[in-house]
């Protein structure tokens, strides 16, 4: 049978990063206040147009650049920077989403390749548990879609199965890799309603990460 790769994204997809940013949120909100915690996000999104991704770390600075000690003191912004540094991110896996991981790797390569700074995305990866579950094949990346060169080459296979939560994500790699390539689409997030990109229908839908716990190698194959 064909050796697959499966690549797998994170945020919203194994983890609900949706609850994570709702529940850090309630969190600044007792540290930092309304006006405080609503710079934080604003920066936290300004950032993010600069760089086309979530930096955590940057954002931090940037906030304690564009605050005074009047407002926020050195204290504070440790137990700011704590509240990120060490976040139960395992809390906020989706059910069965380790198991998912588990099991796909019984019928293939898993490799987790997601979006995000460094240093944070990392940070979530590793201590929700997710690095083990694949057994350390971690990538992170601005734009994934700008990287499917390199992965082929660390990762090869005769078929790759991307599994994300973004439509547009999977559509950018389906016009690259073509046949070579199986879409799921996990209608989970923020995402999950937005219209699909245009000529472009998933191979597979599925409302819920522990769905494919239900596929073979047979259903990520005969897609094509």
């Amino acid at each position: 049978m064909a050796h697959i790769t499966f690549l797998i994204d994170v945020d919203n997809t194994l983890l609900s990063n949706d609850e994570v940013k709702q529940d850090l949120d309630e969190h600044l909100q007792v540290e930092l206040g309304p006006t405080l915690t609503q710079r934080f996000w604003d920066l936290y999104e300004q950032i993010r147009h600069e760089k086309s991704v979530v930096d955590i770390p940057l954002t931090l600075a940037r906030l304690r650049e564009q605050t005074t000690e009047n407002e926020m003191d050195d204290f504070t912004y440790q137990h700011v920077h704590s509240i990120f540094d060490h976040y139960p991110f395992f809390k906020a896996l989706y059910p069965q989403a380790l198991e998912t991981l588990y099991y796909l790797n019984t019928l293939g390569t898993t490799v987790i390749v997601s979006d995000g700074d460094f240093f944070f995305q990392a940070e979530k990866i590793f201590s929700s548990n997710i690095a083990d579950a694949v057994e350390g094949r971690v990538l992170l990346y601005i734009h994934k879609q700008e990287h499917l060169d390199e992965i082929q080459q660390r990762y090869p296979a005769d078929h790759y199965v991307m599994i994300d939560d973004k439509a547009q994500i999977l559509a950018d790699t389906q016009a690259i890799l073509h046949d070579r390539l199986t879409t799921v689409f996990v209608q989970q997030g923020k995402y999950a309603v937005a219209p699909l990109p245009a000529n472009f229908t998933p191979d597979i839908t599925v409302a819920h990460i522990a769905d494919l716990l239900h596929y073979t190698a047979n259903h990520f194959l005969q897609t094509k």
